[in-house]
């Protein structure tokens, strides 16, 4: 990772999951709010919104998708590091070892998820624990990877130790707190924070074109704080921005589509018919109309 190219490739994989994250997770709740909005007398308090570690993918939903993608990611990653690790013959940069070795706890994570699509008999929430370890190990190996680096190296690489310490937190609370939207998205917004981050530290330390910064200068490292705070604010705005969409786009939804969305959570004619006010043979109107789109 020391390099341009070494920061944009691992910012673009946490960005890109951390916006379908987002994405996935405000379609849920405003599907399943529209769902309980149905029932008569407003639900009773009832709801049928549940977290995940993992969302399927409309394309391939029969598919464990994004687990496939994280192994396949991590393995092209990881015979990068590798590859590029050897100087005259010799396994020379250490620094690449410690990349490997944190690809290969994500892509572990990305193997349990998979492991758990096909139901292998293994403990539910392990998906969670295993993303939780994964961000663990990254952020150890980040907190320990930057002995005789300038103060400005060490400045925003911390600060990626402090997201990333944001994303454990939030993964275990969501893992115990299934029923509440707020730690999924938070999941979300430390994981797309991660990844602009990543992408900042590459401009600030490995800048393509412009003037190289002063990593030694306190005024810079002071700009360096100014920006990270603002990407604080950035990842929030596109949280706020991406709620409001993904409503307006839900909201417009057939009662068949709705189905079709929350069959993941709630597979049978009975877990969607407690929470309509539709009848017998409109759920299995709904049921024949989804699996006609499936064809």
């Amino acid at each position: 990772m020391g390099s341009f190219m070494g920061h944009v490739v691992p910012g673009t994989f946490f960005l890109l999951f951390g916006l379908w994250y987002m994405y996935s997770i405000f379609k849920r709740y405003h599907l399943c709010r529209r769902a309980e909005a149905q029932v008569e007398g407003g639900g009773g308090g009832r709801t049928i919104y549940r977290n995940t570690a993992s969302f399927p993918c409309p394309c391939f939903s029969r598919l464990p998708a994004e687990g496939l993608l994280k192994i396949t990611a991590i393995i092209i990653g990881m015979t990068g590091e590798f590859v590029t690790a050897f100087e005259h013959g010799k396994f020379t940069h250490l620094n690449n070892l410690q990349h490997m070795t944190m690809f290969f706890f994500f892509g572990l994570n990305g193997l349990v998820e998979i492991m758990l699509h096909y139901r292998a008999p293994l403990p539910p929430g392990l998906d969670y624990i295993s993303g939780a370890l994964a961000f663990s190990m990254e952020g150890i190996l980040f907190f320990y990877h930057l002995h005789g680096r300038t103060p400005m190296d060490i400045q925003a690489h911390m600060l990626l130790v402090w997201v990333v310490g944001g994303c454990i937190v939030a993964t275990l609370t969501e893992m115990y707190l299934r029923k509440s939207v707020l730690p999924a998205l938070a999941r979300s917004y430390f994981i797309i924070l991660q990844g602009s981050w990543f992408f900042q530290v590459g401009f600030i330390l490995y800048p393509p074109v412009g003037q190289k910064w002063d990593e030694n200068d306190h005024g810079q490292m002071m700009i360096v704080t100014a920006i990270f705070c603002w990407h604080c604010a950035a990842a929030f705005l596109l949280m706020l921005a991406t709620g409001w969409i993904v409503h307006a786009r839900t909201k417009g939804l057939s009662q068949t589509a709705v189905y079709h969305s929350l069959r993941p959570i709630a597979a049978t004619p009975d877990a969607i018919r407690r929470f309509t006010k539709m009848d017998s043979e409109q759920v299995r109107s709904i049921i024949n109309d989804s699996d006609e789109e499936d064809v």
